[in-house]
């Protein structure tokens, strides 16, 4: 218990200059790595990440960060890309409050939300970490060594991580994890963005945390365990829900727009591609019209970079269908 709370009193101190100075620790240096913190509500807060790909200015932080305040202490989802990306999550909590952190939710088992999971437990080591069977599974397998070794590889060791931090609790479609005075209640649709995303409704405020199911203004990833149907159908389900506002993985929050826009796009990519397929066309030769159908959205980050293997992933998934 003592060397418990001696831990814990070194790392407040440790905390207090982080906070004073704005800087966090990389690698035994100080480095600049600071993030605004914005207001939601009286008990919800959001770090929104940069949009550009993990790199050595953004030292792997690229993601949305939810803060939530319960009468047991502090609820983050997605503590970030890297340690260094938790270790300034922390500090941005401790801006607001004394109030410990008591747990985290991971969205999903892309290592772009959960590597700062390391950052948080290096100063909570008893914090509890949630995410669904599956993520945890990858996370604790090879995928998770994988994702330290690519992070750091992306930012030419400014991640600062060295261990892969699992969630030590999983949750499913329909639970509810209570923390103090606040109900989390959990969404899995199966494949949508991956076969293991989990969507956190804040029970009582209308507000629902998406994940990556949900993009603004930014593209991303559609490995082979997405789905473009199974997105779009997740996308569905909780637009027939009664939330009024919705937080993604990465952009801006807001209302039913941005899931009916980035509906728009899945729809775009996957109906112009099952199309094209049935006239008989090999993807190599869709790309031009399916960037034609999803013109409105070739502003959006990563478009250039991500189109051709989304056409990929729809051609792959429509030719599976159609067997």
């Amino acid at each position: 218990m003592f060397a418990r709370r001696s831990l814990e009193n070194i790392s407040s101190l440790v905390l207090a200059v982080i906070v004073c100075t704005g800087l966090v620790p990389i690698s035994g240096q100080a480095q600049p790595m600071d993030y605004p913190i914005t207001r939601i509500s009286d008990k919800i807060h959001v770090i929104y990440g940069p949009l550009a790909v993990p790199n050595a200015e953004n030292h792997g932080f690229r993601n949305n960060v939810v803060i939530i305040t319960t009468s047991a202490g502090m609820v983050v989802f997605d503590p970030g890309g890297s340690e260094v990306a938790g270790e300034m999550v922390v500090s941005k909590v401790k801006s607001i409050t004394d109030a410990p952190i008591v747990a985290v939710f991971n969205c999903h088992a892309h290592g772009d939300h959960w590597l700062g999971n390391e950052g948080v437990k290096k100063f909570f080591p008893n914090v509890d970490i949630y995410g669904h069977p599956i993520m945890q599974a990858k996370v604790k397998g090879p995928v998770g060594e994988q994702w330290v070794k690519l992070i750091n590889t992306a930012t030419n060791g400014t991640a600062g991580g060295k261990h892969v931090v699992a969630p030590n609790k999983t949750v499913n479609d329909g639970d509810v994890v209570t923390i103090g005075d606040t109900k989390f209640r959990i969404y899995h649709t199966g494949r949508a963005h991956s076969d293991n995303d989990i969507m956190i409704e804040i029970v009582g405020t209308n507000i629902l945390f998406v994940g990556d199911v949900v993009r603004n203004g930014m593209h991303g990833l559609m490995d082979e365990d997405a789905s473009f149907k199974g997105n779009i159908s997740a996308i569905d389900l909780i637009a027939s829900k009664s939330f009024k506002l919705y937080i993604p993985g990465h952009g801006k929050a807001g209302g039913k727009e941005i899931l009916n826009s980035y509906r728009g796009y899945l729809s775009a990519v996957y109906d112009t591609v099952k199309a094209l397929y049935a006239k008989g066309m090999a993807d190599f030769e869709m790309k031009p019209k399916v960037v034609e159908a999803a013109a409105a959205y070739k502003d959006w980050v990563g478009f250039d970079l991500r189109i051709g293997p989304h056409v990929s992933r729809a051609y792959l998934q429509v030719e599976a269908e159609a067997f």
